[in-house]
């Protein structure tokens, strides 16, 4: 049987083609791997040829915060990301709104009982679509984004922008 592992970018940590899969030592990616999700999207909208078997295989190194019961640690995000040569600029929800564009955004948002890491991936000037919140991607800008966390008892904390890598010639 020939298994693809294209699965393009992913709307659902809990895909059963790879949700029940360890993350950290105790979790599973469909309760606590929402930050390798999002780090997957943005390495896949970066490059086409990302395929999420490799992807997996190489990030079980991702720390995450209390042997993978609590997700991943935000200083994994950015170190990952520049390890593999992309421009990372942190900056907080507040500064959203002046943000410049990116071809990426990951965002961290708190809520009552846990945390959720969501990709954007920008679609047209100042729009992402959003991955892996609504039950179908969605575009919008990010202030609009941050907007329907609040409506949805969602505090934002922190956002990364992300610059792809530049193809080598």
């Amino acid at each position: 049987m020939n298994v693809t592992t294209d699965f393009g970018l992913l709307n659902s940590q809990t895909d059963k083609r790879y949700g029940d899969r360890p993350y950290g030592r105790f979790g599973t990616i469909a309760k606590n791997g929402c930050g390798m999700i999002a780090l997957y999207n943005i390495e896949r909208a970066a490059d086409e040829t990302t395929r999420f078997e490799p992807f997996y295989a190489a990030r079980k190194q991702i720390k995450t915060n209390f042997f993978g019961l609590l997700g991943t640690r935000p200083s994994s995000i950015a170190k990952n990301l520049r390890k593999k040569g992309y421009e990372v600029r942190m900056f907080r929800p507040k500064q959203a709104a002046d943000a410049e564009t990116f071809d990426g955004v990951i965002v961290l948002a708190l809520f009552r009982f846990g945390a959720h890491y969501v990709a954007g991936i920008a679609s047209k000037e100042g729009t992402y679509t959003f991955y892996n919140e609504f039950r179908q991607p969605k575009p919008m800008t990010l202030p609009a984004y941050l907007e329907y966390l609040s409506g949805t008892k969602q505090h934002p904390v922190r956002i990364w922008g992300i610059r792809f890598p530049k193809a080598s010639s």
